[in-house]
């Protein structure tokens, strides 16, 4: 399977009229007029544009959405276009405050319209002020979009191949060469497409909408961007808050090993810190770097679904893919109570666990790669032949980040864009408010560097979550809360109290599970899963039929005298085995599609790997139906002789539709 020719390639970071400053200005217009610079209305559905099978945003009648248009270079205003998507959603109440959130997503090159615009809706911060949502030029909704299906397609087409790391390397640099040369072709300027221009992008935004100062919020990749914008253009700034720190000096590509490291160190110190996680799992290092090994000695498969497209792979598992999900599962605040019990499941040699984890990282097509090059590249290119003191690093975890970032230089030097300046790299001084958020689990973006870049701001506070990954606001609603008292006085201490209340997850242990791998591809509507959902529906519906049919055929005997057949007693109990195993299976269909649907509502990530322990006992109604199922078809033989031609073809497509039904569970995994 190819693996990124960088990890960081895929980090999650790691989802109309405007208010009354944009209404004077009028569309296309500002405030103070930029050589270069526009902004005009368009319908919301013609911005965000999204494709199968995610469905279509829906928009209110307070929210506004547009295109800005800005220079490819800010020093060459009348050159060439670029168009950035926004979305205004504007502050609901009567008079709102005159300085909005401005809102900048990560990676660099994930969409911050589709990450925030459903969240950010109903969130307390726009009753009293506008929220901002544009996606950066070069993400999804901008024109021209820097995306590389080329690499999409390469981790299509050799997911169920084993390459060496040389081999993936090459193939890597091969599609991103084929997807730099159709860029440039389309007549892309990679080299414009940096963090000075996105910093200078968002000054733009701000006049364009009619903005004097305005509140900005960046994660990941986004905190750089806000740097840029303190050190650029601070007189715009009224306050920043910055979740998931990167400093401007140096690269977190070449810090990631040690990152990574650290992270996982701290995952093992919170189980064994854990009663039920050390009894569960008491060698979980040990156990986990012992798979890493033997998968890179003899790789296994498991199966992954393509989410969006919803196929499914026979993908080959390695020891480095296996920490490489591990790594990005660290970023998902909601994954880390799994974590445990997915590395001790992989351990045991049961890979599905990871397998799944696979289904959400290794098809993400929300980061455009050729963004992701082209900033990181111009931001980090210099930097990335530094040599890296791995002491005291685990060797699996440094050798494996020294091949991510030599594969890394050697795409920089291909992807041939101009480096920012050395200045860029300067730590930013500044005594503008800033909010700093960290989490403690956090596998690229470590607490320490929202320490490094704190002591260079004069009005800097920062808070460190002990349950949190990647990115607090949108994961732990204390950050939330902070942020928004922070927002409403940025002058003040917010009040950072509900710290005190948090702790490291709660991880579940083997026995809060009931192991069913095939929720994922049932809920994603994977091919597979389709066709076993239209199994067990139609085989359900065909069986249930019996409590129709079966007591009608009772009826008309009775009324027609035609009963007096002496017929063995396991014909006369079939209709009886026939409409339990009815029950029976409709019972179990329904309690079990009822906590899969609590469990997606209450966003719960178990449905990746199970049911909660409260469903075992319902796993006792399958082997019962199983059971009634064999007694159906044995009172259909010993019926046949006794019985009309039509009551033996009703009785015999009732097993049938029986078996259809237990065919469909146990290729879910549901039957035993």
């Amino acid at each position: 399977m190819s693996k990124p020719i960088l990890a960081a390639l895929f980090l999650l970071a790691a989802t109309l009229g405007l208010h009354a400053p944009v209404r004077a200005s009028q569309p296309g217009a500002s405030p103070a007029q930029q050589a270069g610079v526009s902004f005009a209305l368009e319908r919301c559905e013609d911005v965000v544009v999204v494709t199968e099978p995610q469905a279509p945003p829906e928009f209110d009648e307070n929210t506004d959405c547009g295109w800005l248009t800005v220079p490819a270079r800010h020093a060459d205003p009348l050159g060439p276009k670029i168009e950035l998507g926004v979305v205004v959603l504007r502050a609901n109440a009567a008079r709102p405050q005159p300085d909005p959130l401005f809102m900048a997503q990560g990676g660099p090159g994930g969409s911050t319209i589709e990450s925030y615009l459903e969240e950010m809706k109903d969130s307390p911060i726009r009753t009293e002020r506008d929220i901002v949502l544009f996606d950066q030029r070069g993400a999804r909704h901008t024109r021209p979009a820097l995306a590389c299906d080329e690499l999409d397609r390469l981790t299509i087409d050799t997911i169920e191949q084993h390459l060496t790391p040389d081999e993936e390397s090459r193939l890597s640099l091969e599609a991103a060469e084929q997807c730099r040369q159709r860029l440039i072709r389309e007549g892309a300027d990679l080299s414009a497409f940096d963090s000075a221009e996105n910093a200078a992008d968002v000054a733009a935004l701000a006049r364009a909408l009619g903005y004097d100062k305005i509140n900005f919020y960046g994660v990941s990749y986004g905190t750089l961007l806000a740097q840029h914008v303190m050190r650029d253009h601070p007189n715009i700034l009224r306050s920043v808050i910055l979740d998931a720190v990167a400093p401007l000096e140096g690269s977190f590509i070449v810090e990631s090993a040690r990152a990574e490291d650290r992270a996982l160190t701290e995952l093992f110190n919170a189980c064994a810190a854990d009663a039920r996680c050390a009894a569960a799992y008491p060698n979980l290092e040990r156990d986990y770097f012992d798979a890493v090994a033997r998968l890179n000695n003899r790789p296994a498969r498991t199966f992954m679904f393509d989410l969006e497209t919803g196929k499914g792979y026979h993908a080959v598992l390695d020891g480095d893919v296996l920490q490489s999900l591990v790594f990005q599962a660290l970023y998902a605040t909601e994954l880390l109570p799994f974590l445990p019990y997915a590395m001790a499941r992989a351990a045991q040699g049961d890979y599905a666990p990871v397998g799944n984890l696979g289904s959400l990282f290794v098809f993400d097509r929300s980061v455009n790669s050729g963004m992701y090059f082209s900033v990181m590249c111009a931001e980090d290119a210099g930097l990335l032949d530094q040599a890296v003191d791995d002491t005291g690093l685990r060797p699996e975890v440094a050798q494996r980040n020294a091949r991510d970032q030599r594969d890394f230089a050697a795409l920089c030097r291909l992807w041939g864009v101009d480096s920012l300046p050395d200045d860029a790299n300067v730590p930013v001084r500044n005594d503008v408010p800033a909010l700093l958020l960290s989490g403690r689990f956090d596998p690229i973006t470590p607490p320490a560097n929202g320490e490094r870049v704190a002591a260079t701001l004069a009005r800097a506070r920062h808070f460190v979550f002990p349950n949190v990954g990647h990115g607090a606001f949108r994961s732990e609603p204390c950050a939330s809360r902070i942020v928004q008292v922070f927002i409403a006085n940025p002058e003040a201490e917010p009040d950072a109290s509900c710290l005190a209340t948090l702790d490291a997850p709660a991880f579940v242990a083997p026995d809060e599970i009931v192991p069913v791998p095939s929720l994922i591809r049932l809920t994603a509507l994977s091919e597979r899963g389709r066709r076993e959902l239209a199994a067990l529906g139609l085989g359900l519906l065909a069986l249930l039929s019996a409590w129709v049919t079966i007591p009608l055929a009772w009826l008309v005997r009775k009324l027609t005298g035609r009963e007096a057949r002496n017929l063995p007693w396991l014909a006369k109990l079939n209709p009886w085995f026939t409409l339990l195993c009815g029950a029976v299976l409709a019972y179990f269909v329904g309690m079990a599609g009822a906590k899969v649907a609590d469990l997606i509502a209450r966003e719960d990530y178990l449905f990746l790997f199970g049911l909660p322990a409260e469903a075992r006992s319902l796993f006792l109604l399958p082997p019962i139906a199983l059971a009634l199922a064999g007694l159906m078809a044995i009172g259909v033989v010993a019926g046949w002789r006794g019985w009309g031609w039509l009551r033996r073809i009703n009785r015999a497509l009732l097993v049938v539709a029986a078996a259809v039904c237990l065919g469909a569970l146990a290729s879910l995994g549901m039957l035993l």
